[in-house]
């Protein structure tokens, strides 16, 4: 499954749109010359240094010599950055996202000059964010709107400070003068571009809205999952996978004594990070303590970790920072046998939603001999190693009699998925038919329905066209012509002929997929009115409607349900109850009307979902989530801790499992609706230690903004 949303549909529109924010880019680039070399001179003119002012000196120059390729080149590197945004937009959380942060294992493969850069994106990023805050607002309502979308989605807004930000720095990196030099202009130009935005997206909404584009909404988030990346998340709280990072909870708002407050005494900075990571910080004896200090709470304030665990691992602290200060591969290697004990700690911790848990006094249990093991004394990759493996053969035992139940479930959804695919082609083919709008509609819906997945089953078994296998193509034509009084009344007859064989092979077909048989007869008893009718001659009766219903999107044999712990999505949820009991397939019509009529039926409407009209957009979504994820979904009124182990490639189906190997499975219709009730919350995503050591990096990239603005504080 690709991290990565698919590209938006080019439209006259959206291309006139970049030409004129293009087109901005004269105009941004005098505006940053002109500025940046006042604020360098002013720079220069003010230092007492003289290294210094030789080396701003040195930063007009290039600035000068390349001003007119900027001013040239500024519009169509806008434009190259628009287009790819649009064909490749990244769909991560702002943890994840460009120039805006900082991942932790980014950094081992940075130079100086790149941390840098990082540095001064990031600052820009902040200065355009509190320069644009009502426009960027604004423009994320029409832009998503031309783009297609109907709410807003400001991370796919191509021009969201990010992108011009990261225009700039490619372009600044191919500028005139030396390294030194394009550092000097970048720490100045960057910072400079949010107040030149702020004119751009006044006349990009002007441009908009004299095309009189109508914004859509924007969608009150409820805090389920981690927030879509863009520019309308700065200043918020982050959320990293379902708990916020202790240290890393929010980018400030405004510069000065608000961000000055979150850096901590000892002042971590991104360059300090980087020496670490990468060997060559000296004397890293108090950034090791620090650094390890900071990673440790960042595990500890995750409050879906439950109290012991937490204590459990704080409790490491002593042996773990003696280990990262004789062997830094501790922050540098991702397979480190203490980070991946610490991992398998948390995850195997989050099976449990209380202490009073069923198996979770045993396992504190399992834990608390091997890790007593482990003391400053004894804290090496190889003791790390050792316990891992100690408890590994344990943990194994369990997890291998839980992984034969998920892999049973697996396969019947993915037989199902398979089927579910072929009998939706099937019954689109069907509906197309010129034919199909002369028949009644419950009999339409039975072809589309079970009828389709009959066939889908016939094919996926490779038994279509053999030789004494049932035509089920025959079968529909005869089915199709015996409700047709037009044509029947002309060979009453043949009608008579027909049906006993017709029903027999119906149901046979039925049975292939171990069809209900309670619904299976409602439908036949349904057919023999029909067919009497039609023997009757009764011309005045109208079209036969079948009972309203979602339309049927997937479906599950009963066996396969069985096996998956399929949660019907047509159950109890209809009715607002909470106990989804894994036992009936889902989304066929549970029974058939009773009235017998007859006639035209119009269809042009029909779609293969039907939406729900309770249900708003909740933020958590099926595609956000990725196997080893962590949930809580309410059953039978209780909440059960689930780990989802299974997501199919369109994320149509999914099967999370409990620790005990209970499955519990369900189509993407049935998770947004228990979202939507509140019913199903994520409690975590994504590595622990992984997220812990992100928080870190993110902390000592505010350090570094601050400190950047302290000795820099214009423009």
């Amino acid at each position: 499954m690709s991290s990565r949303p698919a590209p938006v549909t080019r439209t006259p529109q959206i291309d006139g749109l970049i030409r004129e924010a293009a087109r901005q880019g004269v105009d941004i680039m005098e505006n940053l010359l002109r500025q940046s070399r006042e604020a360098l001179q002013r720079q220069i003119d003010q230092s007492r240094d003289v290294m210094a002012r030789d080396d701003r000196a040195r930063a007009v120059s290039a600035l000068v010599q390349s001003a007119p390729e900027l001013r040239a080149r500024f519009p169509e590197v806008l434009k190259q950055a628009f287009e790819r945004d649009l064909d490749d937009s990244p769909g991560t959380t702002i943890i994840d996202a460009g120039p805006s942060s900082i991942k932790f294992e980014q950094l081992e493969l940075m130079d100086e000059r790149e941390v840098q850069m990082r540095i001064s994106a990031v600052r820009g990023l902040q200065q355009a964010m509190l320069e644009t805050e009502h426009e960027l607002a604004e423009l994320n309502t029409l832009v998503s709107a031309i783009l297609g979308f109907d709410q807003v989605r400001p991370e796919r807004n191509p021009f969201r400070p990010e992108v011009f930000v990261d225009a700039l720095q490619n372009l600044i990196n191919g500028m005139q003068g030396d390294a030194a030099a394009q550092t000097q202009c970048r720490q100045i130009m960057v910072p400079l571009l949010g107040k030149c935005l702020r004119a751009v997206y006044k006349d990009l909404l002007a441009y908009l809205r004299k095309q009189q584009v109508q914004p859509v909404r924007y969608v009150i988030q409820r805090g389920a999952a981690a927030p879509a990346a863009g520019p309308a998340m700065a200043g918020r709280p982050v959320a990293t996978g379902g708990a916020t990072m202790a240290v890393a909870s929010s980018w400030p708002q405004a510069q000065g004594a608000g961000l000055a407050q979150q850096v901590y005494a000892g002042q971590l900075t991104v360059q300090q990070l980087h020496g670490l990571i990468s060997g060559t910080q000296q004397d890293a004896t108090q950034l090791v303590q620090e650094v390890v200090g900071l990673f440790l709470r960042n595990i500890t304030g995750d409050s879906h970790l439950l109290s012991p665990v937490r204590e459990l691992i704080a409790g490491l602290e002593p042996a773990l920072l003696q280990l990262a200060r004789v062997d830094l591969h501790f922050f540098s290697d991702k397979k480190h046998p203490a980070r991946v004990l610490l991992e398998e700690i948390a995850q195997h911790s989050f099976a449990y939603d209380s202490e009073r848990a069923e198996g979770f006094a045993e396992f504190m249990d399992a834990l608390e001999l091997p890790l007593r093991s482990i003391t400053p004394t004894t804290a090496t990759a190889e003791t790390f190693a050792l316990v891992l493996a100690q408890l590994r053969q344990e943990w194994d035992e369990a997890e291998g009699r839980r992984e034969a139940q998920q892999q049973a479930a697996v396969q019947a959804l993915q037989q199902a998925e398979r089927r579910n695919e072929l009998a939706r082609q099937i019954a689109e083919h069907i509906r197309k038919q010129p034919g199909t709008v002369l028949v009644p509609d419950v009999v339409v819906d039975f072809a589309c329905g079970p009828w389709a997945q009959v066939m889908a089953q016939a094919q996926m078994e490779g038994k279509v066209d053999q030789p004494g296998e049932p035509d089920y193509v025959a079968l529909l034509e005869d089915l199709f012509w015996s409700v047709r009084p037009d044509q029947t009344r002309q060979q009453p007859g043949q009608l008579v002929k027909v049906i006993p064989q017709l029903i027999q092979g119906l149901r046979q077909g039925l049975e292939r997929i171990h069809f209900p048989q309670a619904q299976a007869e409602q439908f036949f008893s349904q057919l023999f009115a029909l067919h009497q009718g039609g023997m009757e001659g009764m011309s005045s009766a109208r079209s036969l409607r079948a009972a309203a219903r979602p339309a049927a999107s997937t479906w599950l044999a009963p066996e396969e349900a069985r096996d998956s712990g399929f949660m019907d999505d047509l159950g109890s949820a209809e009715a607002g109850g909470g106990d989804f009991a894994a036992t009936v397939p889902a989304d066929f019509p549970s029974e058939f009307p009773a009235t017998v009529p007859m006639g035209l039926v119009d269809r042009s409407s029909a779609t293969d979902q039907a939406p729900l009209e309770f249900m708003t957009r909740a933020e958590l979504t099926l595609e956000q989530l990725k196997p080893g994820s962590w949930i809580e979904l309410q059953v039978s009124g209780q909440w059960a801790r689930l780990q989802l182990v299974w997501l199919s490639d369109n994320a149509s189906l999914c099967l999370f499992s409990s620790s005990s190997g209970a499955n519990h499975s369900m189509t993407r219709r049935m998770f947004d609706r228990l979202v939507a009730q509140d019913q199903l919350r994520l409690v975590s995503q994504g590595p622990v230690v992984d997220r812990a050591f992100d928080a870190v990096a993110e902390l000592a990239m505010r350090n570094s903004v601050y400190m950047d603005i302290q000795a820099d504080p214009q423009p």
